[in-house]
């Protein structure tokens, strides 16, 4: 599996565990019923324990558009079909942004949005770039990312 597709895969559980675990994301209101047979099912469907870690998201999730319940349920078995040591980094990375400052978070989405406007071959060398930061020191990672920052994003503000 790809380094892309295992990030994908993480911004997936923690878009599924955001809008779980968050009942404002939840939609209300009439034609938000529509589905439910099959979400009944699909649910009915999950092995127990899997039943059981979700069952206080279940309600929120009832309440969603059902193309958001069809996109769920499609990320959650991509999740499950996931190899137990690619769960694992899923885990430790889902924690590590659970850990980080709001600050730290609402940065790391700008650059995000940022990112995902930039042509594909620029898109993919700031991502190598970007890792090859890890191995640095702290102060110097974040000298490097803000220099980074300013050669992809020129016009923005940090």
């Amino acid at each position: 599996m790809t380094r892309l597709s295992i990030i994908i895969k993480v911004t997936t559980l923690l878009a599924l565990t955001c809008l779980m675990a968050t009942p404002a994301f939840a939609g209300k209101g009439p034609g938000r019923h529509s589905g439910q047979d099959d979400l009944q099912q699909w649910w009915q469907s999950l092995p127990q324990n899997e039943q059981q870690m979700m069952r206080d998201r279940y309600e929120i999730f009832k309440s969603l558009p059902e193309e958001k319940q069809q996109r769920l349920q499609r990320r959650w078995q991509d999740y499950r079909d996931l190899p137990p040591e690619e769960r694992k980094q899923m885990h430790k990375k889902f924690n590590r942004w659970q850990n980080m400052d709001p600050e730290e978070r609402e940065r790391l989405r700008g650059t995000y949005r940022k990112l995902k406007d930039l042509p594909d071959q620029e898109r993919q060398q700031l991502r190598e770039e970007l890792h090859q930061l890890r191995d640095l020191p702290p102060g110097e990672r974040e000298q490097q990312r803000k220099e980074l920052y300013q050669q992809y994003f020129p016009d923005a503000q940090q």
